[in-house]
């Protein structure tokens, strides 16, 4: 038989697709060339040499598998009536199986994430279309810190998280790491086709095999089943030649929530969603919604028949009993319940997941059972290292189950905050709480932020919202007082983000929230409660301005002049009287905003200055001359170029459209005036920062290097050097006096087809061979184009690596 040296090896060098025979040597030999010509260079651990204790009882091996769309009552031990998951059964017939399990963010992206580190997203960040994982949490994660504890590491199928660093950071978290992604049918270079699910479950056995006997390991084993494959509505679930005919036969039960009526009662925000798009594609005919429940049901069988191969490698070896073996879906799945498909949303059949944990240190009594306490994906890092007998790092935000042996059950948890921060034009942004008894959501890029309240005692299947009741009210109100306290505790956990003051009059107050939701993950966006009015009063506050919330800021947008050129009386009160002075007279407004330059410049943050808006021709109150806009605009333009200082030219974006932008005889602008305004501002902010990420930074500033709560800083540069600004020319002038944006196209942030194939080359490009991708970036990519573009042209849904 021929094997490949082990030490320092790679796995994906290693796997042809089948168990070596003299038959299929030549074959397996092949492989091994081709793959290792694709591998990148093998790099040595940069941890120190971890002791070599042969396993016991107290460090027992460890096994995590992961499945994919996988909702919790899609197992045969959770009451399904014929779908075979004899493996799991088993697992949990020896266990515990929690009934009560859910993802705090139902995508793989941030789930898998939440899996490796223990964080929810708002406070590792990581998701697609973001910054990879930091190199920080990274440092931190089980995986990390079993190998610094002794254990061979090792990682078999789809891995689907980017990480800062690429390979290199890969490298210090597992010693044998073998991606294995999609595509489902894989054609080796025999002219075979093997199933994805075949070929993790046999690189899983090989490395129970092959693993050292004079230490425990920790493998995890992550399927891709049973995701969809987007891009083929014909055969979106594409299993093994195994499990061709099972369920045949069987008539395939309707949804729980089925219907136009259940559709009906869901809100306009979901109703109009991917979650209905996908519906389309899936579930929306007889035929369609028979044949891809079948195949889905075949590839979930597949999945445990593969687990199955490697608790039989386990068995062969003799270290069953020294095992232990936890199993979690990565999110729950609409299998065309309310109408829907896919996941990301805040009902239940997108929040709950299966999850079954096997110690068999366990006496005979605690096995078999049923825990129906809340359990998270972020208990499952905490629970794997527990299960070594290491104490979870506090930056852990999970909690180590009960499960393991020698974890002492504590209080059960009354809720937990669950979120889906994926920006996507198809795909509303929320974040809310689950409790036993109530669940509470809030939407973040829905105009008003709608609202959602269930009692679940009374109203399990979540068809009665409850947020407009009246006498429900008290409880809506502290679940949302609750979410905001944690959204912001939670990301205040994470790496230190920049820091950004918006300083300005009311049309800097009306675009503000735009420019806080927008920049939500990217930066922490504050401003003043207050008007900041002209440069009178900036004069006068800018010194209690820049101490807010700490000060420390990173970037400081201001803008002043729509006060100081309207007319006042001599006591200073408004004046219509066009004869009367203007509030600052040209070169008094010259002298004060010298002034507050020079006391912004000496933060060290980066400054970008936005032109005042345009005034509206036929008379406005207080009187203002149209203008004396472009008088102003100039004078300040001419002091920012001297000092170098950005310049967001809100003026010229405005003037073309202000017809469509501003209230008619009104500086101000309207609902929609002020968004397409804080979208504006949000392209200089973007811009600058990425501009400020690749400069030396001021010795005392270098974007907030003290720690946060739990977590070191991590390389917040290396991140933000990967935002994407958005599209619009925004004459912007950076501190070098040249033109950075203005006149040219840079992609817009809400082109998110671009925008994630942009990010995913960037990554590349800086950490290597990108190492994270795990085949899946494609996942979500798909959903960014129109819908009847997808329907008409199947051939151009997705991507399949």
């Amino acid at each position: 038989m021929i094997r490949t040296p082990r030490l320092r090896m790679r796995r994906s060098e290693r796997l042809a697709g089948g168990r070596v025979t003299p038959r299929t040597c030549r074959v397996r030999l092949s492989v091994l060339i081709a793959m290792a010509m694709l591998a990148p260079p093998v790099a040595t651990a940069s941890a120190a040499d971890p002791p070599h204790d042969a396993p016991t009882a107290a460090r027992p091996n460890i096994v995590l598998f992961v499945s994919d769309d996988h909702r919790a009552d899609m197992l045969g031990c959770a009451g399904h009536p014929f779908l075979q998951t004899p493996n799991i059964d088993r697992l949990a017939g020896r266990g515990v199986r929690y009934e009560n399990a859910f993802v705090t963010t139902s995508i793989c992206a941030a789930s898998r994430a939440s899996i490796l580190t223990g964080l929810v997203e708002r406070t590792h960040r990581f998701t697609f279309g973001t910054p990879p994982l930091a190199e920080a949490h990274c440092d931190r994660s089980y995986p990390r810190l079993l190998r610094e504890a002794g254990y061979h590491t090792g990682f078999v199928g789809k891995f689907g998280v980017q990480v800062e660093g690429g390979r290199p950071t890969v490298d210090t978290l597992f010693d044998e790491f073998t991606p294995i992604g999609p595509p489902y049918l894989k054609a080796l270079p025999d002219g075979t086709i093997r199933h994805e699910s075949d070929l993790v479950g046999e690189a899983a056995a090989e490395f129970v095999r092959d693993a050292p006997a004079d230490r425990p390991f920790c493998l995890a084993v992550s399927f891709n089943a049973a995701h969809a494959v987007d891009g083929d509505l014909e055969n979106h679930y594409p299993h093994a030649a195994s499990e061709a005919g099972l369920y045949e036969g069987f008539a395939m039960p309707r949804p729980r929530l089925d219907g136009n009526e259940a559709f009906a009662a869901e809100p306009p925000h979901l109703q109009d969603s991917m979650n209905r798009d996908r519906w389309h594609w899936r579930w929306d005919t007889e035929e369609k919604y028979d044949r891809n429940l079948r195949n889905y049901l075949r590839l979930l069988t597949g999945l445990d028949r593969n687990i199955g191969r490697v608790l039989e490698a386990l068995e062969a070896r003799g270290i069953a009993d020294t095992t232990v073996v936890v199993f979690i879906g990565d999110n729950g799945y609409y299998m065309g319940e309310r109408g829907f498909a896919g996941k990301w949303s805040h009902h239940e059949e997108s929040l709950r997941v299966p999850l079954v944990v096997c110690d068999p240190r366990r006496p005979e009594s605690a096995r078999g059972m049923v825990d129906d306490s809340i359990a998270l994906n972020i208990d499952v890092a905490p629970t794997l290292l527990a299960a070594a007998g290491l104490e979870p790092p506090d930056s852990m935000q999970g909690r180590a189950l009960a499960a393991v042996e020698g974890v002492e059950a504590s209080e059960p948890r009354a809720d937990f905050f669950c979120e889906h921060r994926m920006r996507n034009p198809r795909i509303p942004r929320w974040e809310g709480i689950r409790s036993r008894d109530w669940k509470y959501a809030r939407y973040l890029d829905v105009e008003g932020s709608p609202e959602h309240l269930y009692d679940l005692r009374a109203d399990p299947l979540e068809q009665r919202d409850l947020a407009g009741d009246p006498e429900s009210r008290p409880q809506l109100l502290a679940m949302r007082e609750e979410t905001a306290r944690r959204s912001k505790a939670l990301r205040d956990e994470g790496e230190p983000l920049p820091r950004v003051l918006l300083l300005g009059d009311s049309i800097s107050m009306g675009y503000h929230d735009a420019v806080e939701r927008a920049l939500d993950g990217e930066a922490v966006v504050v401003r003043p409660r207050e008007n900041c009015e002209g440069t009178l009063k900036g004069e006068r506050r800018v010194e209690s301005w820049i101490a807010l919330d700490g000060g420390n800021f990173d970037l400081i947008h201001f803008n002043f002049g729509l006060h100081d050129l309207k007319r006042v009386e001599e006591d200073g009160k408004n004046s219509d009287d066009p004869s009367d002075a203007r509030q600052s007279e040209l070169p008094e407004y010259e002298r004060r905003l010298e002034a507050i330059c020079d006391v912004l410049e000496a933060t060290g943050a980066t400054l970008v200055f936005a032109t005042t808006t345009p005034v509206p021709a036929g008379g406005v109150r207080p009187h203002r001359d149209p203008d004396d806009v472009e008088r102003y605009n100039a004078a300040a333009k001419a002091i920012m170029a001297r000092r170098g200082i950005a310049i967001d030219d809100l003026e010229s974006f405005a003037r073309p459209r202000l017809e469509q932008l501003q209230r008619p005889r009104d500086v101000h602008f309207t609902a929609a005036g002020s968004q397409a305004l804080g979208e504006q501002v949000v392209t200089a902010i973007r811009a600058q920062l990425v501009a400020a990420a690749a400069k030396p930074k001021h010795p005392s500033r270098s974007f907030r290097s003290e720690p946060a709560t739990r977590l070191r800083n991590g390389c917040v540069g290396g991140r933000l050097a990967q935002l994407s600004p958005s599209s619009r020319s925004v004459g912007l002038t950076s501190r070098a006096g040249r033109r950075t944006a203005g006149g040219a196209q840079i992609k817009q942030h809400a082109d998110h087809d671009q925008h994630h194939a942009a990010a995913r080359h960037a990554t590349q490009l800086v950490h290597g061979d990108g190492v994270g991708d795990g085949g899946e970036w494609h996942e979500e990519k798909a959903q960014h184009r129109p819908q009847h573009a997808l329907v008409r042209r199947p051939e151009v849904v997705g991507e399949q690596e």
